[in-house]
């Protein structure tokens, strides 16, 4: 039977698996933190807790600090946890970090022996040898999400890395669109732009002949489908996984709204993706859009129906009455598969490259989530309420936006102190 001694506001429990060659006991531990409040209740708490941990140590289930290592603790974790409530990509960049940064050092060390030493040390070399602050830090949370896990089922006594100094971050300034500059990108998307194309030789598929084509200027516009993807960016501020994932029936033609129900998240390069319930529940909304909007996007469906019947069986998406559960947003190519998240960035700054290039602008090559900031701050810099901001940005607290966008938020409220200033001041 397990033996049970209270330390403080836990219990540590003592399972015996035999002697060693000196006849001394071999024993496992685990220390447990009862949740219950009374003293009866908790007594049965612990008395339930301590025969679980003996069945498990019986059966070679438990494990501990003193005999697990930092990698096969990893592979606990994964299969426990990670695997059920991290995306794919997400999991392969945690998993990349550990391996870059941790493995080496920690890899095959005993959870228990893990010091707050051992962390810091790998934090003062990625900084010594030029990791970015947000590099470190990011890598630093994986592994400190990973012990905090360890403490709370019970496999080390705590959660060293929170003794960790980590370096300061300098705040980043947040790039984002003026009105002017968003309705220049909007002027882009309409332009025509010429690529120059080297001549090579060729040969005739009918004759077989070789043949000479001189040098030569290809025009070309922006595909219709990025048009409509960007336009509609800017008219939300959606995520891009939310737009890449957006269907036909989460867009609402009578009310002229869309539904953000699903989006699609890259596997990790070369991977592919995955479609699922976005990552909170304040992310699953519903946006109003402008009849404008709206009278594009259904023009927009007609000519993806018509692409369906062009390309019969090329086309991989649904048909007749299951046409609406299609992407929004299919790929050029004709096979009704959803844009590839990682390929909207490339096609947003090759359009505003182009366009500055060819028509010598000036718009600024913001990266694409600067798109959202830029749809936010509009926004509120013609008095939206925060609230409603925040609603369709998806935040799931109204702080959040506040945080964000405080810059701007003080901005009008200088031009609301104006506005009074001028009120009151009719009346002297």
């Amino acid at each position: 039977m397990a033996s049970i001694k209270k330390r403080k506001n836990a219990y540590q429990f003592s399972v015996s698996i035999g002697r060693d060659m000196n006849g001394k006991q071999i024993l496992r531990y685990k220390t447990y933190f009862p949740k219950s409040k009374t003293p009866a209740a908790i007594r049965k708490e612990v008395e339930l807790a301590a025969a679980e941990f003996e069945e498990q140590v019986k059966e070679g289930k438990y494990y501990d600090g003193e005999n697990l290592t930092f990698s096969e603790f990893v592979k606990q974790w994964k299969k426990n946890y990670a695997l059920k409530n991290l995306s794919p990509y997400t999991l392969q960049t945690y998993e990349d970090s550990l391996r870059l940064y941790y493995y080496s050092v920690i890899g095959n060390m005993k959870m228990s022996k893990i010091s707050s030493l051992h962390i810091q040390g790998v934090i003062n070399s990625m900084t010594s040898n030029g990791a970015a602050p947000a590099t470190v830090q990011r890598a630093f949370h994986v592994v400190s999400g990973i012990l905090q896990k360890a403490y709370k089922w019970g496999i080390i006594s705590e959660n060293v890395a929170k003794r960790c100094e980590l370096p300061k971050m300098k705040k980043r300034e947040m790039k984002y669109w003026t009105a002017e500059q968003a309705q220049e990108f909007m002027k882009a998307l309409n332009m025509t732009y010429h690529h120059p194309v080297k001549g090579q030789s060729r040969v005739s598929g009918s004759s077989g002949a070789t043949y000479e084509v001189e040098d030569y200027t290809r025009a070309y516009t922006v595909g219709r489908v990025w048009r409509e993807f960007f336009n509609l960016e800017l008219h939300t501020g959606m995520r891009r996984g939310e737009l890449c994932g957006l269907r036909w029936c989460d867009v609402n033609f009578e009310k002229n709204t869309v539904s953000v129900n699903q989006v699609i998240s890259r596997l990790g390069s070369g991977k592919g993706y995955i479609v699922k319930e976005p990552k909170t529940t304040s992310s699953i909304r519903t946006i109003v859009v402008s009849k404008d909007m709206i009278g594009s996007l259904k023009a927009w469906k007609k000519d993806q129906m018509e692409t369906c019947l062009q390309m019969g069986p090329v086309w991989e998406g649904k048909r007749g009455d299951e046409f609406d559960q299609n992407f929004v947003f299919t790929r050029p190519d004709g096979t009704g598969l959803p844009l590839y998240p990682d390929s909207v960035g490339h096609k947003f700054h090759e359009i505003i490259r182009s366009y500055n290039s060819e028509y010598h602008g000036n718009l600024p090559d913001i990266n694409f989530h600067g798109t959202r900031h830029t749809s936010a701050t509009l926004l509120i810099s013609e008095g939206v309420d925060v609230v409603e901001v925040s609603h369709r940005l998806g935040h799931s607290k109204t702080s959040t936006t506040e945080d964000i966008y405080a810059h701007q938020l003080e901005k009008v409220d200088e031009h609301a102190a104006d506005v009074l200033d001028s009120i009151l001041k009719k009346s002297l």
